[in-house]
């Protein structure tokens, strides 16, 4: 009998015996540092998820220094050129007139505007992205800067080459699959986010991108908890890692999700 007992304590000693095989949920907030009130309540948020801030925005440190307090994952949201030229709000977004110098000399400085980084993400980007000799310099840059970094392609256009561009450079990297909230009303981000939890049923794990919004904030804050009975909730750079595991049941984002890519 104490045998055994021993053999049962054993195989629940083993890694890997009881290991969560629930499917994965990632969730990335976009566009933090420009509230302080709306970026507090996004990084209070229940669960592991991922925070994307801006450099040189109003709140971007005070926003990077809670969320590393309150142990959540921090990355650059990195502003590049959009083709609606919305970008061009943004002074310091990456753009086509910059030679390979000035791109490694602005993403050197840009990362290190935001503490505690463990990855980065476009912020627009449309037109920058789709051009590999725009992102290769890019990505050897985040690459020389700090190897250990990864990228998540927020894919803002359907025919970005950031991800795959991540990884000729030797960067972790990964891909947006939904956005929550490119329609506001609690209703469509209500819709993207059963369409995220399906994905993530089907595929294993799927990532949603969305934003600070009151309304978002509102469908998470009712939702999240309910789903943690379901699914597990990881940080981009811990979903990567389990991407890589043998055996594991996603391949590591580099699929193209069949929805329509809203253009930023």
């Amino acid at each position: 009998m104490i045998r055994y007992w021993l053999i049962l304590l054993a195989c629940a000693l083993s890694p890997g015996v009881a290991a969560d095989q629930r499917p994965v949920l990632s969730l990335v907030i976009d566009d933090l540092g420009y509230s302080l009130e709306n970026g507090l309540a996004a990084i209070d948020l229940e669960g592991d998820h991922t925070y994307a801030i801006l450099p040189g925005a109003a709140y971007s440190r005070r926003l990077a220094q809670h969320a590393h307090h309150k142990n959540k994952e921090v990355i650059l949201h990195l502003p590049m050129q959009s083709i609606s030229s919305r970008a061009a709000h943004e002074p310091n977004a990456l753009n086509e007139t910059m030679d390979e110098d000035q791109l490694l000399a602005n993403v050197h400085s840009l990362l290190a505007e935001v503490p505690f980084i463990r990855g980065v993400n476009n912020h627009m980007g449309s037109h920058l992205t789709e051009y590999d000799f725009f992102m290769r310099p890019v990505m050897d840059s985040i690459r020389s800067y700090n190897r250990s970094l990864y990228f998540l392609d927020s894919r803002t256009s359907p025919r970005s080459v950031a991800h795959a561009q991540a990884l000729v450079s030797g960067l972790k990297s990964a891909t947006r699959d939904i956005f929550l909230d490119n329609e506001t009303n609690p209703e469509s981000i209500r819709l993207q986010y059963n369409i995220w939890l399906t994905q993530a049923r089907e595929r294993g794990s799927a990532i949603a991108i969305g934003h600070p919004y009151p309304n978002t904030l509102e469908v998470l804050r009712e939702s999240l908890v309910a789903a943690n009975l379901d699914f597990r909730f990881l940080r981009i750079s811990s979903l990567i890692d389990e991407r890589k595991t043998p055996g594991a049941a996603d391949s590591g984002g580099a699929r193209l999700s069949s929805l329509p890519t809203v253009i930023r």
